[in-house]
């Protein structure tokens, strides 16, 4: 199939719209802020019909209302002016127009310019009569290979409609896709002329060879959860030199490797949808027409205004199509995630209570609710922590938010394991000292008293001697109870854990938010 660049099957479809809304009217009533997006077909001057200059009835055997008014939207203007009748197109098509480009002009413009004594549903029964009646030996499962060829080219053009769910847990993305494919069968050419003028009409077609009437490629999803067979069935339109038109709609589920995802809640998602022959001896040659087209993504109908309260939105210009090697086509989405609502929920929560915690140091020991106020913070960010869970997927991958969570709940607990320590401290060495160095002053009281009173009577140099030993063992257990912690120092340790904490703390979240392409 030569692929020239001539808008054959958008003139085919653009003739249908008009037929369709109005096909018994000289004014024709079309949609112009309507955006219609048709595929290109490859040029093909039709062989049976070509003539010295471009007839518009003639070649459909139709007869000419010569004072019409038709309308032709599609047309552009310097290729036929505005406000002409019929009588004053055919004049302006014999002189002017091409064979070349002829069929694709006159199409749009013979319902309403050609009278024909046959219906059109007269003409396309017997078209369907001819091509696959009981004396057709049509096959659905031959490929049209055209003479003295290998390959049958089809064109293929996709469209993104919508974003359906994406599942990261699951590993699955579904969209809403147009898949729309064109190709010729030469077995299913017809002359207008013969038949009433019709030039199209419709086949039932599927994959499935128990409901369909045409043969249809073998073109699947390689990555798919679901299968383009799961698709709505749809007609093909067949034009009467062979070509065949077959657009399906619906939402197709792929499994992807989704790449980004280390920078969650900030990550813009991408997965790749792969598209090729499904026949294990492929004689297909698949051609795209065009990028990825985003309907519904433009400034006057975005995606935000028919589908804002999503997760996800796709972003047209990371969005890419390509051919690859072994006549794949490999249809790359990338999605950004709505990041304010983990902002809110996760980030910016775990924070505020990692900071909070740290509000244990400024607490006195003796209130017995300060470590039970760091035990409690600390649940509340394990709880968000599961919260998370919940959403990613088990993966030996290390992800921003991880990171963020895990380190949050170890500045927890390091600092609920500070508040143990200082009521170990507290309890254990502080209060039994000062029980021990009250009893300890009072018995050496009375001891003294007792000794005073018994040994008044001594001499005067044995009292000394007394004394001085008293001296020496008041010197030693001094020394000895300034080695143990005091409420004092445990108050100078809160306080440098009060400094530190939050500084190394505030260190690791801006290393964090720095380094988060580097994910």
């Amino acid at each position: 199939m030569n692929m020239q660049g001539v808008t054959h099957l958008s003139a085919l479809l653009a003739a249908l719209l008009s037929y369709s809304v109005n096909a018994n009217s000289n004014k024709v009533d079309y949609f112009p802020d309507r955006m219609v997006s048709f595929p290109v077909l490859p040029e093909r001057r039709m062989d049976e019909n070509a003539t010295d200059s471009c007839d518009l009835c003639v070649m459909f055997g139709g007869t000419l209302k010569e004072d019409t008014y038709p309308e032709y939207p599609y047309i552009p203007e310097e290729t036929l002016p505005k406000n002409l009748t019929c009588a004053e197109v055919a004049d302006f098509l014999h002189g002017t127009i091409p064979d070349g480009t002829c069929y694709d002009t006159v199409i749009q413009l013979h319902h309403s310019c050609c009278e024909f004594e046959t219906s059109t549903i007269q003409c396309e029964q017997a078209v369907h009569s001819s091509l696959l009646g009981d004396d057709s030996d049509y096959s659905v499962d031959v490929e049209p290979l055209p003479l003295n060829q290998e390959q049958l080219d089809a064109s293929v053009q996709i469209s993104y409609y919508a974003l359906t769910n994406i599942d990261v847990v699951a590993g699955t993305a579904e969209l809403f896709l147009g898949i729309e494919m064109t190709w010729n069968d030469e077995r299913l050419r017809w002359d207008p002329k013969e038949f009433g003028g019709c030039f199209h009409t419709q086949f039932r077609a599927s994959i499935d060879p128990e409901l369909t009437n045409i043969w249809v490629p073998p073109f699947d999803l390689l990555n798919r959860e679901t299968s383009l067979q799961d698709l709505p069935e749809a007609y093909g339109t067949v034009t009467s030199v062979g070509d065949v038109f077959w657009s399906r709609f619906g939402s197709v589920k792929a499994l992807c490797f989704f790449q980004g995802l280390e920078r969650f809640p900030f990550d813009e998602l991408r997965c790749s949808f792969d598209f090729a022959s499904t026949a294990a001896f492929p004689r297909i040659k698949y051609n795209l027409l065009g990028n990825l087209t985003f309907l519904g993504t433009g400034e006057d109908a975005s995606e935000d205004e028919i589908r804002k309260y999503q997760e996800y939105a796709v972003v047209p210009e990371k969005s890419s199509i390509e051919l690859e090697e072994g006549n794949l086509i490999r249809a790359t989405f990338v999605f950004k995630r709505a990041t304010r609502y983990y902002n809110l929920k996760i980030v910016i929560p775990t924070i505020f209570f990692t900071i909070l915690t740290f509000g244990t140091f400024l607490l006195d020991q003796r209130v017995g609710e300060r470590l039970g106020f760091g035990v409690s913070v600390l649940l509340v960010i394990v709880a968000q922590a599961i919260l998370t869970s919940d959403i990613l997927p088990v993966t030996r991958e290390r992800l921003w938010i991880d990171v963020l969570t895990q380190g949050s709940q170890y500045f927890s607990i390091l600092a609920v394991a500070e508040s143990l320590l200082v009521a170990y401290l507290h309890y254990i060495k502080v209060e039994p000292a000062e029980g021990m160095e009250g009893k300890s002053s009072r018995k050496r009281n009375d001891e003294e008293r007792e000794s005073f009173l018994e040994n008044k009577k001594e001499e005067a140099p044995r009292e000394e001697e007394e004394l001085d030993s008293t001296n020496d063992k008041e010197s030693l257990l001094s020394r000895i109870n300034n080695f143990h912690w005091t409420v004092e120092k445990i108050q100078v340790l809160d306080f440098w854990c009060f400094i530190l904490f939050p500084s190394f703390y505030g260190l690791f979240l801006i290393i964090l938010f720095t380094s988060l392409r580097n994910f």
